[in-house]
């Protein structure tokens, strides 16, 4: 709510209340987070003409944003200023370089800050900087180093936390290093720290996407019965089994939890619903497809892009040509589009020997004018 914000700031003069740091410090930070930078721009000149000058929070604003919007190094620019103007950076300010640089995937930039940059300011990293540091090696399946960081943690006085857990566990298993995700998960209950939901939903994403579905249905037996129950259970860990089951070509047992969901107390959404039609199309079963999504609208469910595009795709590999039209009629009037795998499928298939009219006049609706110049006549 920027605008009321800015508002109520012009009101403050009129009634003679003179606004200060934390004032300008506020809105600066609102104003970065929407990018809207000429405004960040005028209010930083104006705050300096009344003599009101920066202090470390509203330049961590714009370190923080900047790095956020892709701009580390004008981000580095904000640190060399600050320092200039007598405001010295805190593990805040070289936090948020550190994710910027993460984001980036520059690893190297980002370990010199944490190693070097800190060191000079006698700024010691707390847990977030490891765990955004963790968290950026993960992302580029630097595991090891990520792993040398979580043990280096208490040898600086450090105790991970619930998410340096996750994040090793998500690298973990995205790296294929199954059975230590294990291990780390049993080490995150051992040193008396408490799996949350993120947790859960990391082990039985990464146990489906591992070949480990048997392993992952027994973690959710044992969720389904931690401390009597329903507390703990929620609909997204059940869409990451369904997920997992239709990925292993177990729709049968998939659809059998999407019966037991009321029993649990939970209720199915859309993206329980998405997941069941892509493994129906998958599978090729077109008409459960269709029939699921039918069920969907009839309980006020919406389709997303996601589910338009799965059903799209699946009629299309099928040869259900008219069916597909029909789903990709539904799918624009919503003002949902083809994500990029139905667009080149959709090429594909227009590249035959037999092009299908049907094919050309889907392709057709998204561009007509570029298509046309480019694309044979019918």
């Amino acid at each position: 709510m920027i605008d009321s914000a800015l508002k109520l700031f012009g009101e403050m003069s009129e009634k003679g209340i003179s606004r200060n740091v934390v004032t300008y410090s506020a809105l600066i930070s609102g104003l970065c987070n929407l990018s809207r930078w000429s405004e960040v721009k005028m209010l930083m000149e104006e705050m300096i003409g009344y003599k009101i000058y920066p202090d470390v929070i509203t330049f961590n604003s714009l370190v923080d944003a900047l790095c956020k919007e892709g701009l580390v190094d004008e981000a580095e620019d904000v640190i060399q200023i600050m320092k200039q103007q007598n405001v010295t950076p805190n593990v805040i300010s070289y936090s948020a370089l550190i994710d910027g640089y993460c984001l980036q995937g520059r690893m190297d930039e980002a370990r010199y800050v944490f190693d070097s940059s800190m060191a000079r300011m006698n700024i010691a990293p707390n847990i977030w900087s490891y765990n955004i540091l963790i968290n950026g090696y993960c992302k580029k399946k630097r595991i090891d180093d990520a792993m040398h960081m979580l043990r280096e943690m208490p040898r600086k006085g450090l105790k991970p936390d619930v998410t340096t857990y996750n994040t090793i566990l998500k690298g973990l298993f995205h790296g294929g290093r199954c059975s230590e995700a294990l291990e780390i998960f049993d080490e995150l209950q051992t040193v008396g720290l408490i799996p949350d939901f993120y947790t859960y939903c990391n082990m039985l994403d990464g146990l489906c996407k591992n070949g480990e579905v048997e392993r992952a249905l027994l973690l959710l037996d044992a969720l389904e019965g931690k401390g009597g129950g329903k507390h703990h259970l929620h609909i997204s860990y059940y869409n990451v089994i369904m997920d997992g089951l239709c990925g292993a070509k177990k729709l049968d047992v998939a659809q059998a939890l999407l019966r037991d969901l009321p029993s649990k107390g939970l209720k199915p959404d859309a993206v329980t619903y998405t997941i069941l039609i892509q493994g129906c199309c998958q599978n090729g079963l077109l008409e459960e497809a269709k029939n699921i999504l039918l069920k969907m609208e009839q309980i006020c469910l919406s389709p997303d892009e996601i589910t338009y595009n799965a059903i799209v795709k699946g009629n299309l590999r099928g040869g259900k040509y008219e069916d597909a039209a029909k789903f990709f009629e539904e799918m624009c009037d919503k003002g949902f589009y083809p994500d990029s795998f139905t667009f080149e499928l959709l090429l594909e298939l227009l590249g035959t020997k037999e092009q299908n009219p049907t094919i050309f006049k889907m392709i057709q609706k998204l561009a007509p004018n570029t298509l046309k110049q480019k694309l044979p006549s019918q």
